[in-house]
């Protein structure tokens, strides 16, 4: 049995902020705990850590994205990588091969680093409770903007731990199973496991307490791109007006509530929070599909609606891709599988492609058969904001997650009102109306439209770490990284092992 030690983050101070970045976000010590919570900052000191956190490689800065995740999606072939750089993604998730020597305790470090980010949260959560809102610079509506962010995090973290380790609602015979726990109180000495229906109906609850709370704090604020991402300030009002999509805002929560309710197969309550935040796009314009990859933005952070920001995360990426020797022979580096067949199909003309995720995200070495995935590599000219901001995001929320959705939610019942929602994402990412995949929709049924829906979002969430659990929702089985063989929603490939000595998480 393992314990955990709650670790306080004390990060540089609100001053070293500079144009060169939101925030130095650099653990610099353990602090008392009483100290922690004795000032309005010291929230903000242990939600920045919190932040920090979730942006490592052991989470998302790497294995909860395009790492252990998209591997299980069967996105990436790594063969052309080194097995010290990222054999428990080539040896270990690709194949579902558990015990692998090196995936295997990547698996632990990734539940055990959850779990203690989670108990951060809930000791925020309830220390904040009952704080006296004049602790604050922004009073009130700070204290709800820093709970509702903590209970929004434990309860997102948590879905996570839960579409990974659970089996989905969809598999009959193993869903009834007990499988993770629900952490809601700091310390906790006792984990139990629950279903993952019960865990999902507790998400969904904490989510939807968390809107409450951050309506407070955002309901107010405009919500354009400039304000998300690039506008910089030295006041108080950093963590309240400006850098909201480094933050766990009110339109993300939402999203991700829809996202939890679509999991527990409740399509009518994930449509109705997708649809919030369609008709404020609609009235606002704020999370539009722009085009600046001529600005160094190649992850078209414009419709972002929440990212993590990561300056280790080119870092991480370089440690699996070696592209520095002057002989291309001695490449190594993350192969996208199978992209015609998988992703583009007749969106790939003799004459190129249309589409902005495959002239960005992937280089062509000049034969259409092998593609290195680049969406994560860095821009090298940083002297467009753009570019610098591009370099050290990771996405966690878009919106075109939120049109899919709402599609999907709604297409048996509205099947034109759907492939609005779907056309929306694919001419947002270039595709023209002659192109192949775009006739592919507008010719689509009721009983094919999922099909079409489905490869759009493989192309949109290519090192995201979304494709695997999409197929496992829908239990569907998974096209593999070998051409021609397809990976079935079963027990053994699609529900991690819990790590043995995980009894605790404290």
């Amino acid at each position: 049995m393992r314990k955990y030690k709650l670790l306080f983050l004390l990060l540089i101070s609100l001053t070293t902020i500079s144009c060169d970045g939101w925030l130095d976000v650099k653990p610099q010590d353990e602090i008392d705990e009483k100290d922690l919570f004795a000032t309005g900052n010291g929230y903000h000191h242990l939600l920045n850590g919190i932040y920090y956190g979730l942006s490592d490689q052991s989470l998302y800065g790497r294995e909860l994205t395009w790492g252990i995740v998209d591997a299980l999606g069967q996105c990436f072939d790594f063969n052309n990588t080194t097995s010290a750089s990222a054999g428990w993604l080539s040896y270990g998730a690709t194949n579902y091969e558990w015990e692998h020597y090196q995936l295997k305790p990547a698996i632990e470090t990734m539940w055990e680093n959850s779990y203690k980010i989670v108990a951060n949260c809930n000791n925020l959560v309830q220390n904040i409770a009952n704080e006296d809102p004049e602790k604050f610079y922004y009073k009130e509506r700070e204290k709800s903007e820093i709970w509702g962010e903590a209970l929004a995090l434990r309860a997102a973290i948590q879905l996570d731990m839960v579409r990974l380790f659970a089996a989905s609602l969809t598999m009959e015979t193993e869903k009834n199973n007990v499988y993770t726990p629900y952490i809601s109180e700091y310390p906790s000495y006792v984990s139990k496991r629950l279903t993952a229906d019960s865990c999902l109906s507790l998400i969904i609850q904490d989510l939807e307490d968390a809107r409450t709370l951050l309506w407070k704090a955002d309901s107010g604020k405009t919500f354009n791109v400039s304000l998300r991402f690039e506008n910089n300030t030295l006041s108080e009002s950093l963590f309240v007006d400006y850098k909201r999509g480094y933050r766990l805002n009110y339109y993300a929560a939402t999203a991700i509530l829809a996202r939890a309710c679509l999991y527990a197969q409740k399509p009518e309550k994930a449509y109705v929070y997708a649809k919030e935040i369609i008709d404020y796009q609609n009235e606002t314009n704020a999370f539009r599909f722009y085009d600046q990859t001529r600005y160094g933005d190649k992850k078209f952070y414009s419709d972002i609606l929440w990212g993590l920001e990561s300056l280790d995360l080119i870092e991480y990426v370089n440690a699996i891709n070696e592209l520095t020797n002057p002989d291309s022979y001695y490449h190594y580096y993350i192969r996208v599988a199978n992209v015609k067949d998988n992703y583009f199909q007749g969106d790939i003309t003799s004459s190129g492609c249309n589409d902005l995720r495959y002239k960005h995200w992937m280089y062509d070495y000049g034969n259409g058969t092998e593609y290195r995935f680049t969406k994560y590599e860095k821009y090298d000219n940083e002297g467009q904001k753009q570019a610098k901001i591009n370099n050290y995001l990771i996405p966690m929320v878009r919106m075109s997650e939120v049109y899919y959705i709402a599609a999907e939610a709604i297409y048996k019942n509205n099947l034109e009102e759907a492939k609005g929602y779907l056309r929306k994402v694919k001419s947002g990412r270039g595709l023209r109306a002659s192109d192949a995949s775009m006739l592919n929709l507008d010719n689509a049924d009721e009983s094919n439209f999922m099909s079409v829906l489905m490869n759009d979002a493989r192309r949109e969430w290519l090192g995201e770490g979304q494709i695997f659990f999409m197929y496992k929702r829908l239990k569907e089985s998974i096209p593999a990284v070998r051409a021609g063989n397809v990976i079935p929603i079963d027990a053994e490939h699609v529900i991690l092992p819990i790590p043995d000595s995980e009894t605790n998480l404290n």
